[in-house]
């Protein structure tokens, strides 16, 4: 038979031995909860160091496209600033272009009204004359033609009030030549279809013969 204290001592080390395997349990589980964790961790950290690192490209590349599309924005501003200097220039160039058409055209109408004059006067005082002179006018008229230049010179044409300015009215018991010039002072003209210059003319008014005025609407002046 044995003795008590024995006993005792083979019952607690069975017990002794349950608590330890128990705890090793215990700490093997917890090990393995703690490590799972820790594994589920480090797989959000990778896969959040995926996602900043993908962000992070997305970024960059945003970047890229930015500076690239600023550079394509500079490179268009400097297209129209270029441009728009070509076109004050170009503008600046019309400009004294058409002033220096001005100028001549004024020219041309000095040279016109003095060769016209002493057409008139030639035709009063010396006629012999009027030939050379209108050798002189013919030969200028070519060139006047070629440069988009045509005289307002005509006589016997019914006033056009865009093309003649009345200066004086002449009666005339003829119906038929009511309103239609009768003499020019001064020649006008057209240039590329635009009338610089109206001529100033003589124009007939029908009158009756019993005096009374027939009306025609021919007004002296424009």
């Amino acid at each position: 038979m044995q003795e008590p204290s024995v006993k005792r001592r083979r019952n607690m080390g069975i017990f002794s031995f349950r608590n330890k395997n128990e705890k090793e349990a215990e700490e093997k589980k917890y090990r393995f909860g703690m490590e799972g964790m820790l594994r589920e961790v480090l797989d959000k950290n990778s896969k959040g160091q995926e996602s900043l690192d993908t962000l992070s490209k997305e970024i960059r590349q945003i970047g890229t496209d930015v500076r690239k599309h600023d550079m394509a924005l500079e490179d268009c501003l400097d297209a129209l600033e270029e441009q728009r200097e070509e076109e004050a220039q170009s503008q600046k160039r019309i400009a004294e272009l058409e002033s220096g058409q001005e100028k001549l055209l004024q020219v041309l109408d000095a040279y016109q009204e003095q060769v016209w004059n002493m057409m008139r006067y030639a035709a009063e005082h010396d006629p012999a004359w009027v030939a050379q002179i209108d050798l002189i006018r013919n030969a200028v008229r070519g060139k006047q033609i070629s440069g988009g230049i045509s005289l307002i010179e005509e006589t016997g044409v019914r006033v056009d009030y865009a093309l003649h300015e009345v200066i004086e009215i002449i009666d005339t018991a003829e119906e038929e030549r009511a309103q239609v010039v009768a003499e020019i002072y001064h020649p006008g003209y057209v240039y590329m279809g635009v009338v610089k210059k109206k001529a100033k003319v003589a124009a007939y008014r029908y009158v009756q013969t019993d005096g009374q005025e027939q009306g025609t609407g021919l007004e002296r002046g424009i």
